[in-house]
């Protein structure tokens, strides 16, 4: 149990006088009679809570394996209230309180993955570090209708493009929290639950109601959001830029195969020792590391908006869509590492400029990028092909994300490491033009022999196959945290499949992932929700990984295979 903070007192106080003065009320009440009709037949209140608790079950290593094992004890309790104020506007408002412990796991990870060179202490994650206790609302909408055309939304509210399951390809308008979620687990925290609103405005045109045609803008300042909360959340593996580490749960593995002698030679993947850089001669021993001193780079407040348009049209059974935004890509995996400055790490500049034998200091920016996103989708369903019933959804989006940049290195690498800097790309990047896609198909089936029960109960299929292209690909692309090369195209195949026994008190449920490079992901879940009682349910999830290696994928978690027990109460 834990007590709420006294900010937070007065928001449930008043949530319950609330609800008692919606009730049933004897003698004299302490609000007109207006009012209470008011309360009664226009105000409603909902909201969840809810506990996950996981355990570690992964083969171990010195990363992620422990003495102690417990990686989650997630408490949430999200307050939601519903005011149809008329039939032209209504508001929406709800808090997320949170009360989540830092993990043994986390400070032993640390401790054991993380080096400094010189050496300084590892200091810990902050006990209250997963923690949401903040007054300002989780969502607070007003939707405002002045006509049958118009629709508008104002407040902090989630915008989503995108209709992949577990897997983001259009989902990046609003960021989303990785601090606590595993990663490709829709069946323990889908993309819903990790989303992170934005404050902004929303409005929706219906030009022909007929057609289904609809034009849509957006607009979010950033201004009024959190400076963590513009893009994704993350822990990342190794933060030197303040000596503080934050070696979270669902950190990807480090990279360790650029250890020469004891010494991890990160810095050198980005930069050359800058006796070398300057082209002064050769370094000797400690003269070729490369030390990295990163820190993460938030869009500024007044630098941050986002802006988006899209036209979307039926004809027929297809509806498509074509759309553009504008701001920062929010997401974790396409941030990349910059380099800022080198010094020396001897006081004396020629330590490193003429003898070439001290350390060289690399200072690396971790930055999203602001771009332009070129965007489609498409819906259609498939009755019958050539008299044969299809029965299948198939839906479709696609992004083209123009100059996109990448990290770059030169394979293989000087001072006998596998990757080292790219002679022709100093800072360490290089923009790419990249075209991401996706399709899916849906449909229901029946299957007998899997339902003696009920034969007439379908199970849910969901494929999806998504792919990425980069234009004008040169060999040494890779991903900011890893030496592991990105090829040309990137392939990534989903299938789910879920159905219900005994009147769907039973539901099982299996989200599969598979990267043809050779790494996998398995999310297998069975819920039970008691008969009568569709606001309680247990779930027990397991988020499994494997590949080929630990640098890439899927297998950056190799090492944290889990399961945990959720429970919720919808009130």
């Amino acid at each position: 149990m834990f007590s709420l903070p006294r900010k937070l007192l007065s928001p449930v106080i008043a949530i319950v006088v609330t609800l008692l003065l919606s009730g049933p009320v004897s003698g004299e009440s302490l609000i007109s009679e207006e009012w209470e009709t008011f309360l009664k037949e226009k105000v409603s209140f909902g909201g969840f809570l809810e506990n996950t608790s996981g355990l570690s079950v992964s083969h171990g290593s010195r990363f992620f394996n422990t003495s102690n094992r417990f990686i989650m004890n997630r408490f949430t309790v999200q307050p939601e209230v519903n005011v149809d104020m008329t039939d032209w506007a209504k508001f929406f408002i709800s808090w997320r309180f949170v009360k989540e412990p830092r993990y043994n796991a986390e400070a032993k990870s640390r401790e054991r993955s993380v080096t400094y060179f010189p050496a300084a202490p590892v200091k810990p994650l902050s006990n209250r570090f997963y923690d949401e206790d903040s007054f300002k609302p989780w969502e607070a909408v007003l939707d405002l209708r002045p006509d049958d055309q118009l629709k508008l939304r104002f407040g902090r509210q989630f915008i989503s493009w995108g209709e992949t399951d577990g897997i983001r390809l259009l989902d990046l308008i609003n960021p989303q929290d990785l601090t606590f979620s595993p990663p490709a687990a829709p069946n323990l925290f889908n993309l819903d639950e990790t989303r992170i609103p934005s404050w902004g405005l929303r409005a929706h045109y219906t030009v022909r109601p007929v057609s289904n045609t609809i034009l849509e803008f957006f607009a979010l300042p950033g201004s009024l959001d959190e400076a963590e909360q513009r893009v994704d959340e993350i822990v990342g593996s190794n933060d030197t830029g303040d000596r503080k580490v934050r070696y979270g749960r669902w950190s990807a593995h480090p990279e360790t195969r650029l250890f020469v002698g004891g010494t991890n030679r990160f810095g050198n993947l980005f930069s050359d020792p800058l006796r070398v850089r300057l082209g002064l001669g050769s370094c000797v021993g400690a003269g070729c590391i490369v030390i990295p001193s990163t820190v993460r780079e938030l869009p500024d407040a007044g630098d941050s908006w986002k802006l988006g348009a899209r036209f979307s049209h039926s004809i027929g059974k297809l509806n498509f869509g074509l759309g553009y935004i504008w701001g920062y890509n929010p997401q974790a995996s396409d941030m990349v590492f910059k380099v800022r400055s080198l010094s020396c790490a001897s006081p004396v500049l020629a330590a490193c400029t003429i003898a070439g034998a001290a350390p060289t200091v690399a200072k690396l920016a971790l930055l999203n990028d602001r771009t332009s996103i070129f965007a489609g989708q498409f819906n259609y369903p498939v009755g019958d092909a050539f008299n044969v019933p299809i029965n299948t959804t198939v839906r479709g989006e696609m992004a083209f994300l123009p100059d996109k940049p990448y990290n770059i290195s030169k394979f293989p690498g000087n001072f006998g490491l596998k990757a080292s800097a790219h002679p022709k790309y100093p800072n360490g990047v290089v923009e790419k033009n990249t075209l991401r896609y996706a399709v899916g198909f849906d449909r229901t089936t029946l299957i007998p022999f899997l339902h003696p029960d009920d034969p007439w109960r379908a199970f849910n299929l969901s494929f999806q196959v998504f792919q990425s292209i980069i234009f004008d690909h040169e060999d040494g692309i890779h991903p900011f945290s890893t030496a592991e090369r990105i090829k040309r195209f990137s392939t990534t195949l989903t299938f789910r499949m879920g159905t219900g026994y005994f009147g769907d008190t039973i539901l099982p449920d299996v989200f599969l992932a598979y990267d043809p490079e050779g790494y996998w992901s398995a999310n297998p879940a069975i819920s039970y929700v008691p008969p009568g009682n569709e606001k309680l349910r247990f779930s027990l999830v397991g988020t499994l990984y494997g590949g080929r290696n630990k640098f890439k994928s899927f297998g950056l978690f190799d090492e944290k295979d889990s399961i945990f027990l959720k429970m919720r109460y919808q009130f």
